[in-house]
């Protein structure tokens, strides 16, 4: 699987110059869909190379040949998660493999199309558990269906690495005497119950830092998992918004993906829910102050001038046209239906990148839970 996030996202925004192509599929790890996967490949890059040649857009084999080479590779057809995003124009090509289901479109136009990664960032079905050991800290993404590892080359992976001197063993080992409700015991090598808390203040708050970095502006829920004792210390010096009121407690170094799932989907559920809660709390409390704005016109130009503090767009709802980003001036070419080709770009994806790059937040909703029947509902600065 590989890791997307914030920064991957805004690398997309930067390509601005077409042809660019966007690529979703829906893809599958096992069974007898597997075998049909380049096929399908092939054909998303047909359509493509079909939308290129009508378009007369000059170079069409250099902007796909990349794409193309992917069909016969084995070892990367080995190697599949749920959804797989490919992004190809000229002299740049990104591949996403991804743990959530993306739908299958091919989206050729003047930038790429990023809703569908918009949502994988900011849907529920995606969280993180933080696992806290003196010894081992590690970290798994998670979504509706499994877990995967993270690579945390910039967060501390022990308490030792954290402090940057040795520890000596048993230091600061914890144990609860028998009987429910007892306070832990320290023991170990002379050190006293404060110092102690003090040590793992420092390492917490090194750990806090290094995954505030690595998941900055992500909205996401953070399950932490440890030992009773670590979770109030933790969440007294962590600066993470997005950390999950409620946690696994006791060590799970020995737990396998599913028990781990198991033990963080129902928190993260509950954390994700409360997020979309308060994002539509915010637009019913800014609305009766004047400062939402539902109309598509209105909020492109606002959305230009960095005036958009939450922008919440419609699951699955189209609107193809043009934007001029400088001046927020568009044209509604039709609501829906296949890509029009040439410069038309899905106005409602257009709209959140735009939001994202000038610092507001973008959530995709399902249809039923918007507020407004436009598609989109912005919260004004």
């Amino acid at each position: 699987m590989d890791y997307f996030g914030r920064d991957q996202l805004k690398e997309l925004f930067q390509i601005d110059e077409a042809p660019a192509v966007s690529i979703y599929m829906e893809t599958h790890r096992r069974g007898p869909d597997v075998a049909a996967q380049p096929l399908r490949l092939r054909a998303a890059i047909d359509e493509a190379r079909g939308i290129l040649t009508v378009d007369g857009v000059d170079g069409v084999d250099d902007v796909l040949s990349p794409l193309e080479a992917l069909i016969g590779d084995r070892e990367f057809w080995r190697h599949q998660a749920d959804g797989l995003a490919l992004f190809a124009s000229r002299d740049f090509g990104r591949l996403y493999r991804l743990p959530v289901h993306m739908p299958n479109m091919v989206v050729v136009g003047p930038t790429f199309h990023t809703k569908p990664l918009i949502e994988f960032l900011q849907a529920p079905e995606r969280f993180w558990v933080l696992s806290l050991t003196q010894k081992e800290v590690r970290m798994w993404e998670g979504t509706v269906t499994d877990l995967a590892p993270v690579d945390l080359a910039a967060v501390p992976t022990s308490l030792q690495a954290a402090l940057g001197t040795e520890v000596v063993t048993d230091r600061l080992n914890l144990r609860s005497p028998r009987g429910s409700g007892s306070a832990p015991i320290f023991h170990g090598h002379g050190a006293g119950k404060d110092d102690t808390k003090q040590e793992l203040e420092k390492f917490f708050r090194a750990v806090d830092a290094g995954v505030h970095d690595l998941l900055a502006d992500e909205i996401g829920p953070i399950v932490l998992a440890a030992v009773d004792y670590y979770h109030p210390i933790y969440r007294s010096v962590s600066k993470l918004e997005n950390l999950a009121d409620e946690g696994i407690v006791g060590n799970i170094s020995g737990w396998d993906g599913g028990r781990i799932h198991a033990a963080a989907w129902p928190i993260a559920r509950k954390s994700v829910e409360r997020k979309l809660d308060v994002a539509l709390d915010l637009w019913e409390s800014s609305y009766g102050r004047g400062k939402t704005e539902s109309d598509l016109a209105v909020i492109a130009r606002l959305a230009v001038a960095g005036r958009i503090r939450l922008l919440l767009a419609e699951r699955g709802r189209t609107v193809w046209g043009r934007i001029d980003r400088n001046m927020g001036d568009i044209e509604v070419i039709r609501e829906g239906g296949a890509d029009p080709h040439g410069s038309a770009v899905d106005l409602l994806d257009e709209l959140a990148e735009v939001t994202i790059q000038h610092g507001g937040r973008a959530l995709v909703l399902e249809g039923e839970r918007m507020p407004t029947d436009t598609g989109l509902a912005a919260v004004l600065r």
